[in-house]
């Protein structure tokens, strides 16, 4: 069987909230379902990156929106 569409699954995401879910309730809500999954299903935790390298992807982030 194959996994759901993203359309698909956010669809069945909103169905299940209640009808006086707030927009803050559904990013919240679509945060955890795009989180990496563990094979179990469960929630993996985050990955953490060095320091160094935080450092040259702003480097690179800042530069890009500077070039825009």
């Amino acid at each position: 069987m194959s996994k759901p569409s993203d359309k698909d699954q956010v669809r069945a995401l909103l169905d299940s909230l209640p009808d006086s879910a707030t927009f803050a309730d559904i990013q919240r809500a679509i945060a955890v379902l795009m989180w990496p999954k563990r094979d179990d299903g469960s929630l993996a935790p985050p990955q953490r990156r060095e320091p160094d390298e935080v450092k040259r992807r702003l480097r690179e982030w800042l530069k890009s929106e500077k070039d825009q």
